[in-house]
């Protein structure tokens, strides 16, 4: 598991890596803010419906709760690796370190 920075996930992003972002934040959470281009996976529920998203053992995902200290990205990096995902990371501060870094969230709120 590797710790992603705001700025070095928005860097990645402009390569042509392929990159799943996934959002751990209950569904309403999500609806309200969430990184642009990631998917709704609820902490909760991520052992029974990552493996209907994540189809690519190969592909680098990148996770995420609202903030770090929650280990909501650390827990869901665990499931992956113990199933076999090597380029597994989470990022440094949530959804709210992104926000913080100055990068666009998408969502009907700002905060």
């Amino acid at each position: 598991m590797m710790d992603v920075t705001p700025q070095k996930l928005k860097e990645e992003l402009k390569t042509d890596k392929r990159i799943t972002i996934v959002d751990l934040q209950a569904a309403h959470e999500y609806e309200h803010s969430h990184i642009p281009g990631a998917v709704n996976i609820p902490l909760d529920k991520f052992e029974e419906e990552y493996p209907h998203v994540l189809h690519d053992k190969d592909e680098i995902i990148v996770v995420y709760g609202e903030y770090d200290e929650l280990h909501k990205g650390s827990d869901a990096c665990k499931i992956l690796e113990a199933a076999g995902y090597e380029k597994v990371g989470h990022v440094v501060g949530g959804i709210h370190g992104w926000k913080d870094a100055g990068f666009p969230a998408e969502g009907g709120r700002e905060s």
